[in-house]
């Protein structure tokens, strides 16, 4: 049964949710917005990688723009750690910017259910904390989004206890997208790398017009993979990345084929009427109340019992390194 929900806002918050990982993440003019955003001329930075289980390939990838420019860095590793409340509590309450990383969006958010992180993120943007991230890195933001979840190559150990250790890689990509939940500090569905085919061959700006229509309660929130959404407490900004491809035209319509387009962001909702999709281009400045709106009721999602099975927390660390399994670029 659908389940009602209430409004929420950021207030005075500050949330960098960008389209990709570490295709954002490693660019200094991403880390200079960051910065700037965080009021503080030498930040200091958490960076939580649960999504991709606290691996350090990841978390150099995504921090070294930052080092390079004056940030100090520290982790906060809860993928199979079990961090004290009070532990948490300090590891954030010491960062001006809390970075996290993309990877396996359901797994992180569930584990860090289990820890009480969420309360604790919100108490950091209200304290002035800027919370930032890419890919599931900006998922975890929002209500809920659009997510590879159920790629086995995002499993802790590839291809988890379900699925046939000597797949072929047709079967291994044979994979669909699934709506996973967020921390709720903002309304809506997020969907990252919206111009972007995956490795299962769908484009996700098609995908995501399904779920919308699977979750007609809800709105959705798109960035392309070389943009961003910037958050400023009552305000937003749209960050287009000059150069990269992306989904809008020049004149503002979108395109399926992103060599054609920019960089862009999108508000889309269904037409109750006829089920058809409603898709708007976001102006690169304006409200946050104009942009976002609460869910007026949330669907339920058979597969997330299914997508939890096949890569469970064990509370253990990876038993394998993932050097075998190909993982995608833009986390």
């Amino acid at each position: 049964a659908a389940v009602a929900a209430t409004v929420r806002g950021v207030g005075a918050g500050k949330i960098y949710a960008a389209g990709s990982g570490q295709d954002m993440m490693s660019l200094p003019e991403t880390v200079a917005e960051i910065m700037d955003l965080s009021g503080v001329a030498s930040p200091h930075l958490l960076y939580i990688g649960t999504a991709t289980y606290d691996e350090q390939a990841a978390r150099d990838t995504q921090t070294h723009a930052f080092t390079d420019a004056g940030c100090s860095v520290s982790t906060l590793d809860l993928a199979y750690a079990n961090a004290t409340e009070q532990e948490i509590e300090s590891a954030v309450a010491g960062a001006d910017i809390v970075l996290v990383s993309g990877g396996n969006t359901l797994f992180a958010v569930d584990r860090w259910n289990k820890l009480g992180v969420p309360s604790v993120l919100r108490q950091a943007l209200d304290n002035g904390t800027v919370l930032c991230g890419g890919s599931a890195g900006g998922i975890v933001w929002f209500d809920g989004g659009h997510s590879d979840s159920m790629d086995p190559s995002s499993y802790k150990n590839p291809p988890g206890p379900l699925l046939n250790p000597n797949m072929t890689a047709e079967e291994m990509n044979a994979w669909a997208y699934v709506r996973v939940p967020g921390t709720g500090i903002l309304p809506g569905l997020f969907c990252p790398h919206y111009d972007v085919t995956e490795s299962n061959g769908v484009l996700r700006s098609e995908d995501f017009t399904g779920m919308l229509q699977r979750h007609t309660g809800e709105t959705g929130i798109a960035v392309d993979n070389w943009g961003a959404l910037v958050i400023d407490g009552d305000n937003y900004t749209v960050i287009s990345r000059k150069g990269k491809p992306g989904s809008a035209a020049a004149n503002g319509t979108w395109v399926a084929n992103n060599t054609f387009g920019h960089p862009a962001s999108w508000r889309l909702t269904i037409n109750p009427s006829d089920g058809s999709l409603v898709r708007t281009l976001v102006p690169t400045n304006g409200l946050t109340a104009d942009l976002f709106s609460d869910r007026r009721y949330l669907s339920p999602v058979p597969m997330l019992n299914v997508a939890r099975a096949q890569n469970p927390d064990d509370g253990l660390p990876p038993s394998t390194p993932h050097g075998s399994w190909q993982r995608k670029a833009q986390w």
